[in-house]
């Protein structure tokens, strides 16, 4: 057997609607906490969407969350590995993981990782200051920001997330318990 097949692995997965949510902010909002790190792609989408060409005026103009969404579901969430489907970017199913740690028990699962590999440190958590992912801004957002979306193109952006969703066990922003994973496959 291989060294690399018997090195010990995990990952840090996270609910695919506070991903996107987080990413929107963090590469294309407007948002002064560290939004539009990709500003090249926010031009991009601020033009399709909107059917601008004038590059000055690209460049004063944000995309909105809805047209962020709409515009995944068109380019079947290409973009920026920030905007791809989790299970593609993990390899699954060849790649080998012990730890699959959902982000949002990342701060309990942390110390059984670390001390797998000797060390004293956690996962990176969530920036943010809540220690409740329900109560996180991304999670707090995803609730506002996707019932807003038209049906239709809230069903086609789950049906290209489907897989993180089944493969992670993650609830919906309708679920009471968003964005936790679900571990009772009855509620």
């Amino acid at each position: 057997v291989s060294t690399f097949r018997q090195a010990f692995s995990f990952t840090v997965v996270r609910n695919p609607w506070t991903r996107l949510v987080s990413a929107y902010r963090d590469k294309l909002s407007d948002e002064k906490s560290g939004g539009a790190s990709k500003r090249s792609i926010g031009m991009k989408i601020v033009g399709e969407m909107r059917g601008i060409k004038d590059k000055e005026e690209l460049q004063k103009l944000y995309p909105t969350f809805t047209e962020f969404a709409k515009w995944l579901v068109k380019h079947h969430g290409s973009g920026n590995p920030h905007f791809h489907q989790q299970y593609t970017t993990l390899c699954i199913p060849n790649a080998r993981y012990d730890y699959i740690v959902p982000l949002e028990y990342a701060g309990v699962l942390s110390k059984e990782v670390w001390g797998r590999i000797n060390a004293n440190t956690s996962l990176l958590g969530s920036y943010d200051k809540s220690s409740d992912p329900r109560l996180q801004k991304s999670a707090l957002y995803a609730k506002e920001w996707f019932p807003k979306i038209d049906k239709k193109t809230n069903e086609k952006l789950y049906k290209l997330f489907e897989m993180d969703f089944a493969l992670m066990n993650y609830s919906n922003f309708t679920h009471p318990d968003f964005p936790l994973p679900l571990h009772d496959l009855n509620r």
